[in-house]
């Protein structure tokens, strides 16, 4: 049986991965640093009926030493770890670099891109110890050289995580370990609400493209799960799934429905 590891996993794309996961009948370890949050993921993926096969664990990906306890507490629990998901992401308000406060700046940057790479140390040590894994990093906003107005520093972030995966990749390939990213389209998740969403642009671009979570991450997992191949790019904004999108878009409108 397959184990799935998803740094800040108690809610938007992160939940939705671990439920699309469990659904397809595999183990998953759920972590945010939120007890709070943790405890409603808990109580929802519960009443699911998924109890025997996740596991919840406090994780701050800020702190090397407590994405290490989860790696470790997962193993005990599954065996092993076959796929982590470093899809942590923290953002801050959408103004400019001046009007935030420092901590907003140090939080953005400790969880979108220090995250990910104490997850990717963590993981690719023990999947080498282990005999191979696979590491998947979260690769949207900045790498394209869009930049949304105000999101200065969490764009910078994420364009650090795009330039750290491909120098990843490239590192990898000598060892048993595979390593992938993940462009997870427009989902109308509380971060794209709170952010792009208070735009007129965002919104439209909601409207437009925006995904429900449930329908969006059950593609995304499914693509992963069939994924075997070093160095891909799960691309959920190409041409064709874009088309797609707007395509449907005024059928979902006529049929009432969401995402």
């Amino acid at each position: 049986m397959i184990t799935v590891v998803i740094t800040g996993s108690c809610n938007g794309i992160g939940l939705g991965l671990s439920r699309a996961f469990l659904a397809a009948g595999c183990n998953v370890t759920v972590s945010c640093h939120d007890a709070e949050g943790l405890r409603a993921a808990e109580t929802e993926l519960n009443a699911a009926g998924f109890g025997e096969r996740f596991l919840s664990v406090l994780c701050d990906v800020a702190l090397v030493d407590e994405v290490e306890m989860l790696w470790q507490q997962s193993a005990a629990r599954f065996g092993r770890v076959d796929i982590w998901i470093n899809n942590a992401a923290s953002a801050h308000r959408m103004v400019p670099l001046w009007k935030l406060e420092q901590e907003e700046m140090a939080g953005t940057v400790d969880v979108s891109f220090t995250g990910t790479l104490n997850g990717s140390y963590v993981a690719m040590r023990n999947m080498i110890v282990q005999g191979g894994g696979h590491i998947y990093n979260m690769d949207w906003l900045g790498p394209d050289g869009n930049i949304p107005e105000g999101l200065g520093i969490f764009g910078a972030a994420k364009a650090a995580v795009h330039y750290f995966s491909r120098s990843l990749i490239d590192d990898a390939r000598s060892t048993s370990v595979k390593v992938s990213t993940i462009v997870p389209g427009i989902i109308k998740t509380e971060l794209q609400v709170d952010t792009v969403g208070t735009t007129s642009q965002g919104r439209v671009m909601l409207a437009m493209f925006g995904e429900d979570v449930l329908p969006a991450t059950a593609d995304m997992a499914a693509r992963i799960l069939g994924n075997r191949t070093h160095g891909n790019c799960i691309n959920r904004m190409t041409a064709p799934d874009m088309i797609g999108k707007v395509v449907g878009t005024p059928i979902r409108m006529l049929l009432g429905k969401k995402g």
